[in-house]
């Protein structure tokens, strides 16, 4: 299962981090600044988190009756026996679905987490694991940082197909921020970890999802500087969030089409609503001996997507919507005539 980012803090100008391990940080910015690790780093943060030894814990039952896997540095735990019970009841105030009972908490110090994830980590998520510091740090929460990494594990526990929900960030969140159309452009740079990190919609889905939390919770809502500004949701963005993490899009629905063409028809077209990115598919069951053509045209810039001809009665086209509301399917009569049916599937 892919792994994913390092939550990074520059804690001060002198602590530059290393450019193979994490991306660029301008240590000069006003605002708590983060990096991210290569996916080798990742990779390697996952396999420690698997072995990690010095903590104790287990399933927690939090306070709603829901059981939450949460493991404590031990000296953390020797100190505060209580501290696992209130971290298990942090995470299940979350906004969540059902990935909460796959993920596992690691509850650290400071030097803990930068053992683990890296020089100037606050916290660290990758193959189901996710660890976070224990206590507040450089004028971040805890719970922040905490928030920002359960944010990824709800991004890898969902389905964007055909794209990664984790680099992408879950469909309707996607769709409603216009991820497709403003990466193609080059605006957006998904799954980045270099210099163009704060342009990657993994993070950005990662700190709407923080803010979500924060608001609901009324609480002050830690400072933007994580993703660029432009991520900044507004409410719709927050509302495609909360509908990502509370029912997830599970797959594409299907729709049948019946129509026929006379000898003296040209064509017919049909407009389909498209109201979330993805693959759009629809396949022709055309009359024998008929010789008809098969196209999707975007409506809204008459740019023609996908066409098939040919003699076969059977044909499956094929596309991604990219920011496009509408897809107008296109049946066009070159020989032969009769009914005919559509099999129209969208995302």
């Amino acid at each position: 299962m892919p792994v994913r980012q390092a939550l990074v803090v520059s804690l001060l100008a002198a602590l530059a981090l290393p450019a193979t391990a994490f991306a660029r940080v301008d240590a000069g910015s006003p605002a708590p600044l983060y990096g991210f690790q290569t996916r080798a780093a990742q990779q390697a943060v996952a396999a420690r988190l698997s072995q990690a030894s010095g903590f104790t814990g287990g399933p927690v039952t939090a306070s709603d009756g829901e059981q939450v896997t949460v493991y404590v540095d031990d000296t953390l735990a020797a100190a505060d026996p209580t501290i696992g019970q209130r971290w298990a009841d942090i995470v299940a105030g979350l906004v969540h679905g059902p990935e909460i009972s796959t993920v596992q908490i690691y509850v650290a110090s400071l030097p803990q987490v930068q053992q683990t994830c890296g020089r100037g980590a606050l916290g660290c998520y990758g193959g189901n694991r996710l660890i976070t510091i224990a206590d507040d740090a450089a004028g971040i929460t805890a719970q922040a940082v905490l928030t920002h990494e359960y944010g990824h594990h709800v991004a890898q526990s969902r389905d964007n197909s055909p794209w990664p929900s984790v680099d992408y960030g879950p469909k309707r969140w996607s769709t409603v921020v216009g991820v497709c159309s403003r990466a193609a452009s080059g605006e957006l740079a998904p799954g980045d970890e270099g210099v163009r990190y704060t342009l990657n919609p993994g993070e950005a889905f990662a700190e709407d999802y923080r803010v979500l939390n924060e608001r609901r919770e009324g609480i002050p809502e830690t400072a933007w500087g994580v993703v660029d500004p432009r991520f900044y949701p507004d409410q719709a963005a927050l509302d495609a969030v909360a509908l990502d993490v509370t029912s997830p899009w599970t797959g594409p629905t299907s729709a049948a089409i019946h129509s026929s063409l006379t000898p003296h028809g040209t064509g017919r077209g049909f407009p389909v609503s498209t109201p979330l990115d993805g693959t759009f598919s629809v396949t022709l069951l055309s009359p024998r001996k008929s010789r008809f053509t098969l196209r999707l045209v975007d409506p809204a810039t008459k740019k023609e997507l996908a066409s098939l001809s040919g003699p076969d009665t059977t044909k499956t086209l094929q596309a991604n919507v990219c920011g496009q509301r509408t897809i107008q399917v296109q049946v066009k009569r070159v020989a032969g005539s009769g009914p005919f049916t559509l099999t129209v599937s969208e995302p």
